[in-house]
Formats: structure tokens, sequence, C-alpha cells
């Protein structure tokens, strides 16, 4: 069986060769295609689990990958579902049988954010400075933990865009962040807080006492000098985190998560900007293209966990203003 390779993601089923090309072929046409290469890279490893020995991907191949998985989120399903089926065309664009299945009807779960007390994120950061490296695995991520963690519940940045910050683009004298080519494929400088800097001067500080050749292009690396990635040790770390500082884990995918720093940092936002004697929905615009938000409808829904964790504050707002905009589902990615 064919094991091909494209930028450190290895196929090995049968269809590897036409995973590669289909990837490469997005690539060329000007996308970025990362998170889509994973999804092929797991659509790969699902044809392994089958055994197929027959380049062709049949109907039922089909269905299966496509069963939705509990708690699987709406954006995560739709995603899955359309790799399949832009790749079962382009198989028939080159002459190869395969079923094209349909995009199934997609409702939304909707999902409940874990928005943290201070207490909580005081209690998160204590247990999160004492953390102690228990193996010798010298690609451990340890130590920029408490600095990544930090930088998320002080910005509101996705994982994903703090993992991809580069070293030029985190400017610590002046106290900003610059993401290139995000979510929603915009640029945006994003200020931070001198107490955030400082966390982060240290963490370069000791950073640079490290004895290796660290790739110096990213900002957050691990003790083996590289890029660190999201492939699931910094939720692995993110739950040891909680279970110390005593948080209670509902389970997998029902949080708190990760990017539940993100909806907290929010939420703390327009509380803060409220009790600054600022209008809070006049602080919607700003908030909004802090974080990046593709329209201020999605950037509204914080006001309504606004609503429900501080209803003091939210009394003294126009009543009627609550539904200025439509009550919407949200993917847990935005």
């Amino acid at each position: 069986m064919e094991e091909l390779s494209m930028y450190n993601l290895t196929y090995k089923s049968i269809l590897a060769q036409d995973f590669h090309n289909f990837v490469q072929m997005k690539r060329n046409l000007g996308y970025k295609y990362t998170t889509a290469a994973y999804l092929i890279r797991d659509l790969d490893t699902f044809l392994c689990s089958k055994n197929i020995n027959a380049p062709i991907l049949t109907k039922e191949l089909c269905e299966e990958w496509m069963q939705r998985h509990p708690h699987e989120a709406g954006s995560t399903y739709r995603g899955r579902c359309m790799i399949l089926i832009e790749f079962s065309r382009f198989m028939g664009d080159i002459g190869k049988p395969s079923f094209v299945p349909r995009m199934p009807r997609i409702q939304s779960r909707g999902f409940t954010a874990h928005i943290f007390t201070e207490d909580e994120i005081g209690r998160f950061f204590a247990s999160c400075d004492k953390l102690v490296l228990r193996s010798l695995k010298k690609d451990s991520v340890i130590i920029m933990l408490p600095a990544l963690f930090r930088l998320l519940y002080g910005t509101g940045l996705r994982i994903s865009e703090a993992l991809s910050l580069k070293s030029k683009d985190v400017n610590l004298d002046e106290n900003f962040v610059i993401l290139h080519d995000t979510k929603n494929r915009k640029d945006r400088l994003v200020p931070i807080s001198a107490s955030l800097s400082e966390v982060l001067k240290e963490y370069e500080a000791y950073r640079s006492k490290l004895p290796i050749i660290m790739d110096a292009e990213f900002f957050f690396i691990s003790l083996a000098g590289r890029a660190c990635r999201n492939d699931g040790i910094i939720y692995t770390w993110f739950r040891a985190i909680l279970k110390d500082a005593g948080i209670p884990h509902q389970g997998k995918h029902l949080g708190p998560r990760v990017h539940d720093f993100r909806h907290t940092f929010s939420v703390h936002s327009l509380v803060k900007m409220q009790s600054d004697g600022l209008d809070m929905y006049c602080s919607l615009p700003v908030l909004s293209m802090y974080l990046g938000h593709d329209s201020i409808e999605t950037t509204n829904n914080y006001l309504r966990l606004c609503e429900s964790m501080y209803p003091e504050l939210i009394r003294k707002i126009d009543v009627d203003s609550m539904n200025v905009f439509p009550k919407l589902f949200e993917d847990e990615t935005d």
C-alpha cells in the first residue's frame, strides 16, 4: 500500500495518490487547505480501517463516513461531509468511479459556552503555574502553557490563531500582536495589556535559555524547539489543569473547552465596558472588530450570555433593544 506525505501529513490507503493529488490541486488553486488536509487524512485513516483494496468510494462507505458523531458540532460535521463530496467529484473528474453523496440536512445542536468565573480563572492559572513535567518527553509543550492560556483568556484569540503566531508578529515593546490569514481570511492587529505583555516576555526569557536549536519563526514552541501544533496534547494538559483546579468537566465535547476562554473574554469584556459606563450596544462593534467576527450578529450572542449571568447589568438596558438582532445558533469555533 503506497504511502505519501503532503506537508507532514501521511496518506496510507489505496487512495493515497489521489488524496495527495487532490490536496495539491486545491493548494495550486490558491486555497490554504490546512484544516481540510487533516480531514482528508482522517478519511484516509477511515479507509485503512476498512481494509479497502479497490480504489473506489462506494455508497456504503460514503454513508458510513457521513454518519454524524455524538456531540459533533455542526461545522465539524459539515466540513467532514463537504470534504468527501468534493473528493468524490474530483475522482469522477479524473475518470475514476466514485459515489457522490448529497450534503445531508444539518440541524444545529447549538452549544452551551462555559463562562469561567473570576475565582475559576484564578484557580486555573494557579494550577497552570505549578505544572511539573513527569516524563522525559523532549517535545513537551509545558514550557509555553502558562503564557498560551493567559493569551487566550486575555485576548479572546482562537487556539489556532495563537499557535500560528510568528515571532516577528509579536511586539512586546508596544504591546500588540498581528494575526495573518485568520478564520475569516482577515489580518488584524490585536492590542494586549501590559500585564499580559510581561507574561509573554517571561516566556520568551525561558525559551531563550533552552539548550537547543529552535524554530525561531513561531512564537510558541515545544521543549524540542519546534512549533506547537493543536493536535490534542494542549487539550490533554487543559483537562489536567481543570482537574487540579477543581473545575468540573462535563465530558468530551461538553466542556469546559479551551475555546471557552474566547467566550469568557468576550463576556467579561462586555461587563467591564458596561461597568466603566460605556453603553453595551455601542461596545458591540468594538468587541466584534477585536474578535475578528464577520458580522456583529455573532458578537450579539454574548449579550444573551450576559443576560443570564449578570441580570443586574442587563436591567439597565432598554429591554426592547435586546432583540435588535435575531437569535442565531453559532458554531463553537466562531
